[in-house]
């Protein structure tokens, strides 16, 4: 558990001071520099890029998780893992980028918008699906290490440095956007590539292909277990890249602006599952060995206290978000000013889904992964539908609606198998007193009088809110588990 509070700790800064730059870039930067449509396109090309990405590792990222204790073996190379995992990385990758090439034609008609932009730029896809790809296969085999904090760094708050140095120099040069886009693609291949000198760096980048090792045994162990995943490895990246894509494909000519306004309030309200994001991170290897050893009280109790971590730890922050909902979108063009309820609807859905923990994790490393592949199906299915029929008639609202419901449902059905099959529970009484200082905060927050000025009254009222919420959950005795984890880091 030491291991886990550390780096889940380190984790959760560095996904915050993400958040931070990503706010900088989201609120101040993309939408004054660039017009929303221009915007609106690299949002949709990076929700392509992740799809397609995540559809070409075929579920290799859990599986590489799962089975590298079988592999771990410093002395001869962890058996040529890494050299078996690039190779099938490249065929894949390209494979991706060849169908991606072949259907460009019908994609530009499907996202044609009264601009053209992405006839002009949807082959940049291709670079980009490569570098997805790529930084997926080897963030994978740094976790599988124990080396989760390196990939975090680069991917939440590297690339979001970069991103906001380009749209500086964009702004400042006034650089043509085609450069600015050729230059936005190879950020993602920078990245993927300082994952690699990281690798490198450690020790760890040694292909081992002499002494590769894959029985029979464990080869159909994995081919079975990746086919299973692989729905819950896209149903994962689904919610929010596949609205953007539904959007941009559903809403005719003003398409790529509604993305970008989507695309915003989307940011806003996924923020809140950043706390379950890093310690996912750093957990899952933890569960991968637990369920090998079939220690299901390791298993229990990193499911329980992660839904209660997570379940505070969200809390206070849709507390910040929903109070200063307003504040957020006056710092914005008025034109994104509808795009709250979007936030709202988001953030609600991402507070539920913090409840119930590790969930997922926990079934797709256990024997029974195959539910977390029907039930990460049923999402995907389920998403789709919603998105076709809301989108049309609630716009992009409809979409957030589509995303709310898809993930609330399968979630209360993987918690109820949990509980079914393997009596794993994450709820105790701790979560109705978390509920109950939500809403008094919720309610008491709007009538504090602040000074009116949006970008004095958000740090203003997250102080505010921060210095209610963390006594009164001290005094309720809440905070034990976070007190625990701040004297395994330090330890």
């Amino acid at each position: 558990m030491g291991i886990i509070a550390r780096q889940a700790t380190i984790n959760t800064l560095l996904a915050y001071f993400g958040i931070g730059l990503g706010f900088v870039n989201v609120v101040f930067l993309y939408p004054r520099v660039l017009a929303a449509e221009e915007f609106g396109l690299t949002r949709l090309l990076v929700s392509i890029a992740t799809i397609a990405a995540q559809v070409a590792q075929l579920g290799a990222e859990n599986t590489v998780i799962r089975y590298f204790p079988y592999f771990r073996d410093a002395a001869r190379k962890h058996r040529g893992a890494l050299a078996m995992l690039l190779l099938f990385g490249l065929a894949m990758s390209l494979l991706a980028m060849l169908v991606l090439w072949a259907f460009h034609g019908t994609l530009t008609q499907v996202f044609a918008d009264r601009s053209s932009l992405y006839g002009t730029y949807g082959l940049l896809l291709l670079p980009l699906v490569l570098a997805e790809v790529f930084f997926i296969l080897l963030r994978s085999y740094s976790r599988s290490l124990r080396r989760t904090v390196q990939p975090t760094f680069i991917r939440e708050f590297v690339l979001r440095a970069l991103q906001a140095a380009l749209i500086i120099a964009h702004w400042k040069l006034k650089l043509p956007f085609g450069t600015f886009m050729a230059l936005y693609t190879s950020l993602f291949l920078l990245c993927t590539l300082t994952l690699v000198l990281d690798l490198k760096r450690s020790g760890h980048l040694q292909l081992g292909w002499s002494e590769r090792w894959l029985p029979r045994r464990l080869r159909t162990s994995m081919a079975s277990y990746t086919v299973f995943t692989f729905a819950a490895s896209v149903a994962g990246i689904i919610l929010g890249n596949m609205d953007q894509i539904m959007i941009g494909a559903i809403l005719g000519d003003q398409a790529l602006t509604q993305v970008a306004h989507y695309a915003v309030a989307f940011y806003f309200g996924s923020v809140i599952a950043a706390p379950g994001r890093a310690l996912q991170q750093v957990a899952a290897p933890m569960l991968a060995d637990a369920w090998k050893r079939r220690d299901t009280a390791m298993v229990g109790q990193l499911y329980r206290r992660s839904a209660f971590v997570q379940w505070l730890a969200s809390g206070l922050l849709f507390v910040l978000m929903f109070t200063g909902m307003e504040d957020l979108f006056r710092l914005l063009p008025p034109s994104y000013t509808g795009a709250a309820l979007v936030a709202f609807i988001i953030g609600l859905a991402y507070l539920l889904n913090s409840s119930i923990g590790l969930s997922a994790s926990v079934i797709s490393m256990s024997r029974s992964y195959w539910l977390d592949a029907f039930s990460s199906l049923s999402m995907v299915v389920l998403n789709l539908v919603l998105n076709f029929f809301l989108i049309r008639s609630m716009g992009v609202v409809g979409a957030a609606w589509a995303t709310f419901i898809s993930l609330t449902a399968v979630n209360g059905f993987r918690t109820w198998f949990l509980w079914w099959r393997y009596r794993l529970w994450p709820f105790d009484g701790r979560f109705l007193l978390v509920l109950a200082l939500m809403l008094a905060l919720l309610f008491i927050t709007p009538w504090i009088p602040l000074t009116g000025k949006p970008l004095l009254d958000l740090p203003l009222r997250a102080m505010i809110v921060a210095a209610l919420f963390i006594p009164a959950a001290n005094a309720l005795g809440l905070l034990k588990e976070v007190e625990e984890m701040v004297k395994r880091v330090r330890g």
